[in-house]
Order: C-alpha cells, then sequence, then structure tokens
C-alpha cells in the first residue's frame, strides 16, 4: 500500500514549497485598488412597472369578482355555452358553493398580502438607499 505512495512523497518533496514573494499582499491591494470603480449602485427592478400594473389589475379582477361567485350566484351561469353540445358532459362545479367566510378570508389575505409587500419594499429601500 505504501508503494503508491512513494511516488507522490517523492515529487512533492522535488517540487518543494513555494514562498511568495515579499510584497506579494501589498501588490494584490494595489491592485484591487486599481481594479474597484466607485460606482453607485443602479437599482434595476425585478419585476418592471408594466409586469405590476398587470399582475395588479389580475388580482384587482380576481377580488372584484369574487362577490359574484359567492354561494347562489355564478358568472358561469350566466356563460352561453351552447355550442359545446355535449349530453353526457356533467359540470364538476355545479354542486360547488363560494362561502361568504372563504370569500373573506381570500379577501383579508389579499390586504394582508399588499400590506406586506408595501413593508418589505420600504426595508429594501432603506438598505439598499445610498
Amino acid at each position: 500500500m505504501e508503494e503508491q505512495y512513494n511516488d507522490i512523497k517523492k515529487l512533492v518533496k522535488e517540487a518543494g514549497v513555494e514562498h511568495p514573494s515579499v510584497d506579494f499582499l501589498q501588490n494584490i491591494m494595489g491592485e484591487i485598488k486599481t481594479t474597484s470603480v466607485n460606482k453607485s449602485l443602479v437599482y434595476q427592478p425585478l419585476i418592471s412597472k408594466k409586469a405590476w400594473v398587470v399582475i395588479s389589475s389580475v388580482v384587482i379582477g380576481i377580488l372584484v369578482s369574487l362577490p359574484f361567485l359567492s354561494e347562489e350566484t355564478s358568472i358561469l351561469g350566466t356563460l352561453d355555452l351552447s355550442f359545446f353540445s355535449i349530453n353526457e358532459y356533467k359540470n364538476p362545479f355545479a354542486d360547488f358553493k363560494f362561502h361568504n367566510t372563504t370569500m373573506y378570508g381570500i379577501i383579508f389575505l389579499a390586504i394582508l398580502f399588499m400590506v406586506q409587500i408595501t413593508v418589505i419594499k420600504r426595508r429594501i429601500d432603506k438598505i439598499y438607499s445610498v
């Protein structure tokens, strides 16, 4: 087993240990100072303003349509889907009732989500403001 490592030991002894020059640290620090540029960090949002407009319009659309989907009324009931004249088709959501408690819970969670987004955005703006 030791025969395998004899060649490695021999190679390490021949190569020796390399020592950096005396002013190695100064040379490295000098290179860092010359390459670093004092640029201010330009903030680019991950989600553009157009995307926020689309997201907010979808969320607002869902929140506005929630009362129409509660219990007895349904937007799907007002649509004319007669061109899908399949006699054997049964609507799997026919007995689905969207209760008021669920609707209020979803609205409450949406409001909390919006509050959380504004709080986190303010905190991030404080951290990354120059």
